[in-house]
């Protein structure tokens, strides 16, 4: 059950798009033409902040630089999903874009460099420039990875070498003192790439498809410039796919055409972020940068069953995990266990959050140094949180509304200690109430074909752009069926006057208590999606929640 939160009830007068934009804060008749008609991509470059132009500019140079002296590059990457598109992106630029040879894509392994810019990939990588008999200097230009660096970059700089840094994640209150520092924190790192690949000349914005992927799986805002970013990629996928991501749909049996942003964020996403979680992450930036059809389908392939090993795993650590009595959960759940799987515990720790509705932090308990990541829930900063316990890490980084970190194995009963104290003092009982925010009260009876097409002018969705939530009162329950392989799914249908509505509430056990029955009156929260049956097009109810249950 939820806390229904209605921003606004229906007004015949007024369109429900509308309605709905204002609900949102969009307001303005020019704020909603925005909104509803995305500018293009220059009308947002030109609108970047001065300093981010002018660190463009400088990364533009030295690598310009680098190229005219025949300097190795090497662009320097992170292991999920936004740090390989990101790669991919500015290596493809440099490679095809630039015709420069001497340029290197590096993602490092999780399991023998650690995270981001490290000591150990820092050599891997040099040693991946010189096996092909390039030696002296070399240009490094992290990309998605890097703001935190600050001893790492030293040591690249001692060695010789120039440093670009490339990111998006939260500033440190030390920068490291690299070449050149390229950061924007209002969009991915797949995007902050494709920006300095557009100052360096590039003209195939194909690319963008990569960058609107990156948007997507980072949990990033689908609002202003990553509206438009988002937009355009969904229009290249849908047009003309690059090969990879067409693959990945092809092999995960989705349609190539009608892709949406819940098939990047349920279908490519997940298989790109595989290798890097249990195997090497080189495979998923093999698949972005192969050409060959018949090849492309084989990576995907490889991609698809390491997922799979990839979703026995979670399975196996959540249960694990999620042995915690209902009394005793604390407001920032910690779990630690030397099984658990290091490349798996963001995922664990994300549907601890989504089944408590409260920060997780999970910790894969290794020898001496341990590896951590923390989902949050909104309306909590977990990494503004977590920096204030800083000196026990040994690393940290992140957004707020996810972090991961590594700490020492001792160390790990203080970092219990100071979640709790921390969690006593800011975070209060209602913050972890469930909460569903619906856009408008409307009535049932006016729900049609129309309506879910106007719903079109919206998309598309994502974080910061929720697909539109209704609610509709005292409607009749004419029909209850238990539905699914694991008959966890329930099946409605509802009558609001003479019209009659199918609805269906997934996972229906997992968050309704009451027993609904035919003969009911009940007040329903949901999303509306079309149903196309024998040729015939249907507007159907996916329920978020029901209560007011009578009988």
């Amino acid at each position: 059950m939820h806390v229904w939160e209605v921003s606004s009830e229906y007004n015949e007068k007024e369109s429900v798009v509308d309605q709905i934009l204002t609900s949102r804060g969009i307001t303005s008749r020019d704020e909603k033409e925005l909104f509803l008609k995305p500018p293009s991509f220059s009308y947002w470059f030109k609108r970047l902040p001065k300093e981010l132009l002018g660190s463009l500019k400088e990364a533009r140079d030295l690598i310009k630089d680098s190229i005219s002296e025949g300097v190795p590059i090497i662009v320097h990457g992170d292991y999920d999903a936004d740090g390989i598109c990101a790669v991919a992106i500015l290596y493809k630029t440099i490679k095809e874009e630039l015709g420069y040879e001497k340029v290197y894509a590096f993602i490092p392994n999780r399991f023998e460099h650690g995270y981001g810019l490290s000591e150990k990939s820092i050599e891997a990588s040099l040693d991946k420039v010189k096996s092909n008999g390039n030696h002296g200097n070399a240009l490094f230009i992290t990309v998605d990875t890097g703001i935190t660096s600050v001893e790492e970059v030293k040591q690249i700089v001692k060695a010789g070498h120039k440093v670009i840094i490339t990111d998006h994640h939260q500033k440190p209150s030390e920068l490291p003192l690299a070449n050149a520092v390229v950061w924007y924190d209002q969009v991915v790192g797949a995007t902050v790439s494709f920006l300095l690949s557009i100052s360096l000349g590039l003209k195939n914005t194909d690319l963008m498809a990569y960058s609107c992927v990156a948007t997507i799986t980072d949990l990033q805002p689908v609002l202003g410039f990553n509206r438009t970013i988002v937009k355009k990629g969904l229009e290249i996928i849908n047009e003309k796919p690059p090969l990879g991501i067409k693959s990945l749909l092809e092999i995960a049996g989705r349609a190539t055409t009608g892709v949406t942003t819940g098939d990047l964020g349920w279908v490519v996403g997940p298989r790109l972020n595989a290798s890097g979680r249990v195997e090497d992450p080189s495979l998923a930036l093999d698949l972005l940068l192969e050409k060959d059809p018949e090849e492309s389908l084989k990576i995907a392939w490889k991609l698809n069953q390491v997922n799979s090993q990839r979703q026995d795993k979670t399975v196996e650590m959540f249960e694990i995990a999620e042995e915690l009595s209902e009394e005793e959960i604390p407001k920032i759940i910690l779990s630690h266990n030397e099984n658990y799987h290091e490349g798996i515990i963001g995922l664990v720790a994300s549907r601890l959050a989504k089944k408590y509705h409260r920060p997780a932090v999970v910790i894969s308990t290794l020898e001496e140094v341990s590896k951590g990541s923390v989902r949050s829930i909104q309306g909590i900063n977990i990494i503004k949180a977590l920096r204030e316990a800083e000196e026990l890490f040994t690393s940290l980084g992140g957004h707020p509304m996810a972090a991961g970190f590594s700490i020492k194995r001792e160390d790990i009963p203080k970092l219990q200690k100071f979640l709790e104290e921390y969690s006593q003092k800011n975070i209060t009982e209602d913050m972890l109430v469930r909460k569903l925010a619906i856009d408008l009260s409307i009535p049932a009876k006016i729900i049609d074909e129309k309506l879910l097409n106007k719903l079109d002018l919206l998309r598309p969705f994502g974080m910061g752009n929720r697909e539109p939530v209704f609610a509709s009162n005292k409607l009749n329950v004419t029909g209850v069926n238990i539905v699914g392989k694991q008959q966890n799914h329930l099946s409605l249908r509802l009558l609001d006057g003479d019209k009659l509505i199918k609805a269906i509430y997934f996972n229906y056990a997992d968050y309704q208590k009451e027993e609904i029955s035919t003969g009911d009156t009940i007040n329903v929260a949901y999303t509306l999606k079309r149903n196309e049956y024998n040729g015939r097009v249907y507007t159907d109810m996916v329920v978020k929640d029901i209560r007011g249950v009578e009988t």
